[in-house]
């Protein structure tokens, strides 16, 4: 029966999913799997879209079907995000001989699994670049506020331990975009098909992934330069507290001379 419209949404849940267990216990029709990717086809045309960087893709799924799928993919999540990051977007049919892009939707010759796919997984990186967005403006909030302290104070108020967990959070976050988004590769399915690639780019377009990949890098970018400069800052500091210390060292061994010659 020809798919007319379909519904997909993408909801990023996690940091990372465990592929390999939930691939060994979960009952869908497998269709495609690689380390980062899991592709299912669903009960009655439904499917289920899985990256390891924690998102999950629904497409023509009811809201209960699609509840009660993710409950049991936290399961198998780790440091599960509190807050929402999701999307929905519109796959329809229609008598177009190129993809038509519209608010929210995407029209297409006809619907196959390929196309789907496709769809999911535009749609996953667009929900997990919000997701990444957001960690890079609460990082860079925290940095401004290093900053507008040193400035006022002349102290960061922080300890250099915390100072290096705060690089090592910034650095995780910077590697998990880097390692696992694939906004500038070509998926396989679409090498062959001339179609599947006017599709994907198009989405890519529309959903303006590459300028958003580019806006958290920069984001990055800027937040580590800060960061070189307040581990500088605090380098300079211990080495004022060593020089000090050193100094105090030899003046005690000045009074001690003095007072053993005198006595």
């Amino acid at each position: 029966m020809k798919i007319e419209s379909l519904k997909i949404s993408a909801y990023h849940i996690s940091e990372n999913i465990s592929l390999k267990q939930f691939k060994a216990d979960f009952t869908g029709d497998l269709l495609y799997s690689s380390s980062s990717e899991l592709f299912y086809s669903v009960g009655e045309g439904g499917f289920l879209y899985l990256f390891n960087y924690g998102v999950a893709a629904f497409a023509g799924m009811s809201d209960v079907e699609s509840t009660r799928v993710l409950s049991l993919i936290k399961e198998y999540s780790q440091n599960i995000i509190d807050e929402d990051f999701f999307d929905d977007y519109i796959l329809k049919s229609g008598d177009v001989s190129r993809p038509a892009y519209g608010f929210d939707e995407i029209t297409v010759s006809e619907i196959t699994p390929d196309v789907i796919k496709i769809v999911m997984l535009n749609l996953a990186q667009s929900v997990a670049l919000d997701y990444y967005s957001k960690a890079a403006d609460v990082l860079l909030e925290s940095v401004n506020r290093f900053a507008d302290k040193l400035e006022k104070t002349g102290r960061m108020g922080i300890s250099k331990k915390n100072m290096l967990k705060f690089v090592g959070k910034t650095l995780n976050s910077k590697n998990r975009i880097i390692d696992n988004l694939y906004i500038f590769d070509v998926p396989d399915i679409v090498w062959d098909s001339k179609y599947l690639d006017e599709i994907h780019t198009g989405l890519i377009r529309v959903f303006d992934l590459k300028s958003r990949f580019k806006e958290v890098q920069a984001s990055f970018k800027n937040i580590e330069e800060n960061l070189a400069i307040f581990i500088e800052v605090h380098q300079h500091k211990m080495s004022n507290i060593l020089e000090w210390i050193i100094i105090i060292l030899i003046l005690i061994e000045v009074v001690d001379l003095f007072i053993t010659k005198i006595f």
